[in-house]
């Protein structure tokens, strides 16, 4: 059952809307006593920005509010280094409904709404975690990208060798029985063939390097945050970047109020339509970050393969899951949702790992 979303009583004060695009921004400014005040618009660049800061607001106690985008980053800290955190309001988009779904949508209508909704206490707000938090979910982000990319390359180089009736000894693509075989299958290509494999082996070997080089930043920046060595060390299938990834994209667990709160939170959860007495369960939401989803599947792909361990316990689970639902990828997405579930548990009431709960069992006070 839904909820009002009152984060505080109404304020005082006056609230600054901005509609914010690439090139231009909206603005619509209520005073403290819910009247219409100025309204506008100035491209979105820093020094017009600024210039608009210094003439709207001044040394006012104004509040700021807008819409979370591809500029939320630098527009976030520049008005928190003028007002303070408190002043500062990002929303999400899809969460102010009047906007989204309505008749009169324009970029005024938005700056207007963005304002009142933050003077009236309803604002959904967006979470904007700390510098130290985006620096390093930044270099996980650019690492999976990375690693998608090699991906690619070795998918294409495997079609290509399976056209030639070629195949690989060994699973792992940079093995040296390998790369031995390569360098055979390159003497007996036309110059063709072996310019296409050439290519492909020099685009690994680039992002294989670039990719070395993130892993040593990750793993400088992971000493900066406790959780990452307790996910890596408690967490069944989490390795270092795996462990990297969760912490980046969850920024802090200990915030959501429940374990569902946080499985929901990854978007693993199924949608849900009722009326007139009749439930339907559709697909998962995909709400929040796809990186977190990645990283908590890849965690049972680990565990489905681990031989010793708690990952064991968790892959006995995820196979009798996918014996259930006849369906591998809905049985994974459901075992990653439970270890989400843990996680919370682990950090916010210090439960150890265990299938019991089923992934969770209180710690006995020492």
């Amino acid at each position: 059952m839904k909820t009002l979303v009152r984060t505080s009583s109404k304020v005082n004060a006056e609230f600054i809307g901005l509609d914010v695009h690439r090139k231009m921004t909206v603005f619509s400014v209520l005073n403290r006593r819910g009247e219409d005040g100025a309204a506008g618009q100035f491209p979105t660049r820093r020094k017009e920005l600024v210039e608009f800061l210094d003439r709207t607001i001044g040394r006012k106690l104004s509040h700021v509010v807008f819409e979370a985008s591809g500029s939320t980053e630098w527009l976030f800290d520049l008005f928190v280094s003028r007002y303070g955190a408190s002043r500062v309001h990002v929303v999400h988009p899809k969460a102010i409904h009047m906007i989204s779904r309505s008749s009169e949508k324009n970029d005024a209508n938005d700056a207007w709404w963005l304002a009142y909704q933050g003077q009236e206490g309803r604002l959904p707000a967006a979470v904007i975690p700390s510098l130290a938090y985006r620096e390093l979910r930044f270099a996980v982000r650019h690492r999976i990208s990375l690693v998608q990319s090699r991906s690619k390359v070795i998918v294409a180089l495997r079609s290509d060798l399976t056209a030639q009736g070629e195949e690989l000894p060994n699973v792992k693509f940079d093995s040296p029985e390998n790369h031995v075989v390569l360098d055979e299958i390159a003497t007996r290509w036309t110059a063709v063939r072996r310019l296409g494999l050439v290519q492909a082996r020099s685009r690994m070997a680039s992002l294989g390097a670039q990719i070395a080089e993130w892993d040593a930043v990750i793993e400088t920046l992971s000493k900066k945050f406790p959780e990452v060595e307790t996910l890596e060390r408690e967490i069944p299938g989490v390795g270092p970047v795996l462990a990297a990834t969760i912490a980046a994209e969850a920024a802090d667990v200990r915030r959501f109020k429940s374990a569902k709160a946080f499985g929901k939170y990854t978007g693993m959860v199924p949608k849900d339509h009722s009326t007139g007495g009749k439930t339907h369960h559709g697909e998962i939401t995909r709400e929040g970050s796809s990186y977190l989803r990645w990283a908590l599947v890849q965690a049972v792909v680990h565990c489905a393969n681990a031989k010793h361990g708690t990952g064991v316990s968790v892959g006995g689970w995820y196979r009798a899951k996918c014996r259930r639902m006849g369906n591998k990828a809905k049985a994974r997405v459901a075992t990653a949702r439970k270890l989400a579930e843990a996680i919370w548990r682990l950090f916010q009431l210090g439960e150890t790992f265990d299938l019991k709960k089923p992934f969770g069992v209180h710690e006995p006070a020492a």
